[in-house]
């Protein structure tokens, strides 16, 4: 049909500066044909850049464009081939361009690639494929990559503050490096690997960088010395407090015993007094059987005695000057594994070997349960229902589990209350939930975590030592008192806490950068979350997009 004023508001949906005619519209039972015209006098030569009016030909070109409502539109554009003016230019016949409309040789309009880039960017091939056709804009996975690999990167300003830390391609085999503007909080670029040279050579590439901030890794350190030697290099502090906790960690790990009488202490401490429990008590009329004698102390697991071997080679191979690398190689194990059996002054001790009932699907129900257990000595199948009428969807094994680690708590002395919190349980917490209590601000643990530290001090005097030198690094940490770094590692160094005087002595190396990170504003905070960004850009792909793709996915995002 030809024009009319409904063509003419068509005519209104493309593309303002393009200068095309609308001749014809034909609606179809799921398409809308448009007919479109050129419409300009002359057209520049794409070689020689020279006007030229001359007209030689004309062709059809077949697009589409993007859905109206329900319809998908096809455009069959009408074009000009004009003969170049110039003797001088080695095109004589060439395509006029509608850069507005279409790019050059392509079949799809330059809004509809944009699009479906966007789609590619926010969900990768295969997840973006399904909503493009969802949306009416049917393409494959592998259009949908190859116009992300194809769209432009935009070129980063000139940068002042960079962060610089590790992502995990394949944890544990293979890294890469990301880089962030700290004051825009955009990532810059993304490296394929993890190594001095790489970071050097692209800090030398941008010459304006004064601030660096980055972990306390070696390397890192190494490349940016190396490629930005005008640089200031911040080591961030939630590093340096992760670095504080591991030394806390390994203390604890040789303080079973006080971290078990804390427990007991702080059970003791907050359970209220209550009538004794009985030992032996009913359940559906039939007695439970009575307690056997102890038995002898079993000898130690065969797993244990391969630890202790392992713990003894390790020490036996370093007082041999052998590197790190070379133990774990040697002995099958990784690289922290030996740090850790060198960082301990006993040999590890023997694990539990059966695995602890979960609780955690019963955190609601727990005050309820332990009170009717205490009450009423109820069997475990009747308070499992009872779970039940409140609330609870579980299985009952997980009820059972619980009721009899009630019963073992009983058997031992112990008040039914006291196996609610690790804190407060006969086994004590781990050496890992005590190292961050004891780096974390007072008034955010509750009353048992503080009640249990303050019984903990009370017992070794080590771990209060230790706890009194963490907190002050903390307020160091928290008030950016660089200045007072040296004095408090004076002070570790001769506190009579081994783990903190080897992580005391380990600050040494990084001195300066480790002060301008008490001093500075800057931290890496901004560059973890970016790494969380890029993990969710990775796994959407499957980890089989490769770092190219990536590269330009993160980078087009920010």
């Amino acid at each position: 049909m030809n024009a009319n004023p409904a063509a003419q508001w068509l005519k209104a949906l493309l593309p303002p500066t393009c200068p095309v005619h609308l001749e014809a519209v034909a609606v179809e039972p799921e398409t809308l044909q448009l007919q479109l015209t050129t419409t300009a006098p002359s057209a520049c030569c794409p070689w020689c850049a020279v006007p030229s009016a001359r007209v030689h030909s004309r062709y059809q070109r077949h697009l589409t464009d993007l859905p109206w409502g329900s319809l998908s539109v096809r455009i069959r554009l009408t074009v000009r081939k004009f003969v170049c003016r110039t003797a001088t230019c080695a095109r004589r016949i060439f395509t006029e361009r509608l850069p507005a409309l279409v790019a050059v040789s392509a079949r799809r309009t330059c809004r509809l690639v944009a699009a479906l880039r966007a789609i590619g960017m926010a969900l990768g091939g295969n997840a973006g494929a399904r909503l493009a056709a969802h949306l009416r804009l049917p393409t494959s996975a592998a259009t949908l990559l190859r116009l992300v690999r194809a769209a432009v990167v935009p070129q980063a300003p000139a940068l002042q503050c960079v962060g610089v830390d590790e992502w995990a391609w394949r944890r544990g085999h293979r890294y890469g490096t990301i880089l962030v503007d700290l004051a825009t909080h955009r990532v810059v670029d993304l490296l394929p690997d993890r190594s001095a040279a790489t970071i050097a050579v692209w800090l030398a590439q941008h010459p304006t960088i004064t601030v660096v901030c980055r972990d306390r890794s070696e390397l890192y350190a190494d490349g940016i010395r190396r490629g930005a030697p005008q640089a200031v290099q911040v080591v961030d502090r939630f590093h340096l407090v992760q670095n504080l906790r591991q030394a806390l960690e390994a203390l604890l790990i040789d303080h079973r015993p006080a971290l078990q009488a804390a427990a007991l202490s702080t059970a003791m401490a907050l359970t209220r007094p209550t009538d004794p429990i009985p030992i032996t008590p009913m359940y559906r009329g039939r007695r439970r059987s009575p307690k056997p004698a102890p038995r002898e102390e079993a000898a130690p697991p065969p797993r244990h005695a391969r630890w202790v071997a392992i713990d003894d080679a390790v020490h036996a191979l370093r007082a041999q000057g052998t590197p790190l690398a070379t133990i774990a190689r040697r002995l099958g194990i990784s690289r922290p594994t030996v740090d850790a059996y060198l960082r301990r002054d006993t040999p590890p001790g023997p694990r539990r070997l059966q695995r602890r009932p979960s609780a955690r699907v019963l955190t609601p129900y727990l005050p309820y349960l332990i009170r009717r257990w205490r009450d009423t000595q109820a069997n475990r199948v009747q308070l499992w229902r009872e779970s039940q009428a409140l609330g609870y969807t579980h299985s009952a094994r997980t009820v059972c589990r619980f009721i009899t680690q009630l019963r073992r708590a009983a058997d031992a002395g112990h008040q039914p209350e006291s196996q609610g919190s690790p804190y407060t349980r006969p086994q004590g917490p781990s050496a890992r939930a005590v190292s961050c209590t004891m780096v974390c601000p007072a008034a955010k643990g509750s009353k048992e975590v503080q009640t249990s530290l303050d019984w903990l001090c009370q017992v070794a005097t080590h771990i209060a030592r230790a706890y009194t030198l963490s907190q002050a690094l903390l307020t160091l940490v928290r008030e950016r008192r660089g200045e007072a770094l040296e004095t408090w590692m004076a002070e570790a160094i001769d506190g009579g806490v081994a783990a903190l005087a080897r992580f005391a002595r380990g600050l040494q190396d990084d001195l300066r950068a480790i002060i301008a990170g008490l001093t500075l504003e800057w931290s890496n905070g901004v560059t973890e979350g970016q790494i969380h960004r890029l993990k969710l850009l990775k796994r959407q792909s499957y980890g089989r997009a490769g770092v190219a793709l990536l590269r330009q996915r993160i980078l087009q995002v920010a």
